[in-house]
């Protein structure tokens, strides 16, 4: 059994059973997004730091023990998911199927108006979907996360 593992900055959900990695520059909305992603449904497994291992395979990502089950939210403070919407809310660990990126809105950036740009990215030699999302004030983030991971699911590439 092969234990490598690696540490990336981030928010770990689980959105139907489905392992999705949200990373963004410091401030950009990756807690807050997650925070409203949990509200619908979604599990939290690690917020700021995830810890991934390579297991068998498959990626497995899990919050160090010291932060686990807690979320800071700008202006709000440090939330303890658990608490606050129960033992459903949270999740020991993931296996990690998809990569979003949040980025800066850029009105000079041409954005694939289309859809196709999902690319991917190797982490320890395992690929990975990787969709980037531009931000800027009135985006709902959360929203347009679960549309995205309804088209890949709809086009089976997860």
């Amino acid at each position: 059994m092969n234990n490598e593992s690696l540490s990336i900055h981030g928010v770990l959900l689980s959105i139907d059973n489905i392992g999705i990695i949200i990373r963004g520059k410091s401030g950009i909305g990756k807690s807050e997004c997650a925070a409203e992603l949990i509200n619908k449904g979604a599990k939290l497994v690690a917020d700021d730091l995830i810890i991934v291992t390579l297991t068998d395979g498959e990626l497995i990502g899990a919050s160090p023990e010291k932060i686990q089950n807690l979320i800071e939210i700008r202006g709000i403070g440090i939330l303890n998911v658990k608490d606050i919407f129960g033992a459903l809310a949270v999740m020991k660990e993931s296996k990690i199927h998809l990569i979003i990126d949040l980025i800066e809105f850029n009105k000079e950036n041409k954005y694939d108006r289309l859809g196709y740009d999902t690319v991917q990215e190797k982490i320890m030699s395992v690929p990975l979907p990787k969709i980037q999302i531009p931000v800027s004030p009135g985006r709902n983030v959360s929203t347009l996360i679960e549309i995205a991971l309804k088209k890949l699911k709809f086009e089976d590439r997860l």
